[in-house]
């Protein structure tokens, strides 16, 4: 990778160069949250936090469906990579269309649809200080968390309360540059040795491990594959890795 020496973690000056690299690429206030300001009859907008990074600010939102009422709860996260642009826009278009016909069904729903505006104003898996997101968080523990965003999510989900929690949907996407950029980048800022991986081709999940819910998977598998086609295993027999 072109910043930093082989073998060595990043300091400040990589860190400096790094950002510097990055430039603001794309609206989150137009793309994120006037759509969310639209949809403000049909869902409770929360405004659950704000981030601040060498001087400017973006505030964070969820949506809530009406009528919150200790059924069983939702969560759906998208943009926790920024550059990761389906999941953002995806959990938009769940508002959109399918969100409230969920909830009618008896569920809490609680939608938030960018956990890292700069990361996707930068088109960036990591935030600003070079840290991921999505290895910042510490469960029930916002003090602990790596991130800002790690920290402001797990607050918005401890003041929905702590019981009753069914499903969090996670919304990721595996794009190229994970290989191209993300990856090797990861590895000279940490001082490893780059090895490369695969990129699935089509959809895929990743369960949890401690509580996989494999026939849960399987059906969402099952109904996906009727829309696009599923990624096959990589070579080694795994996804990613798992």
């Amino acid at each position: 990778y072109h910043i930093g020496a082989p073998g060595s973690k990043w300091g400040p000056a990589e860190l400096s160069q790094w950002r510097a690299e990055h430039i603001k690429s794309r609206p989150y206030d137009d793309d994120v949250v006037k759509v969310l300001d639209s949809l403000r009859d049909e869902y409770d907008v929360i405004e659950y936090g704000t981030l601040t990074y060498d001087g400017v600010s973006h505030k964070l939102y969820a949506a809530r469906s009406k009528d919150w009422n200790n059924r069983p709860k939702v969560l759906v996260t998208g943009g926790v990579h920024g550059y990761e642009t389906s999941g953002v826009h995806g959990a938009l278009r769940l508002l959109q269309t399918k969100c409230k016909d969920y909830a009618e069904r008896g569920l809490d729903i609680l939608v938030a649809p960018c956990v890292s505006p700069w990361g996707y104003e930068h088109i960036q898996r990591w935030n600003y200080d070079a840290v991921d997101p999505n290895r910042s968080f510490k469960r029930n523990d916002p003090d602990a968390c790596g991130s800002q965003e790690a920290r402001a999510l797990v607050n918005l989900v401890r003041n929905h309360g702590s019981d009753g929690w069914a499903c969090h949907i996670d919304l990721h996407e595996t794009t190229d540059t994970d290989e191209s950029e993300f990856q090797p980048a990861k590895a000279a800022r940490d001082g490893d040795v780059y090895e490369e991986g695969t990129i699935p081709d089509g959809f895929y999940l990743c369960g949890d491990e401690k509580n996989p819910r494999l026939e849960f998977q399987r059906a969402v598998i099952k109904g996906v594959s009727d829309v696009t086609h599923i990624a096959p295993a990589d070579p080694d027999g795994t996804i990613i890795g798992c």
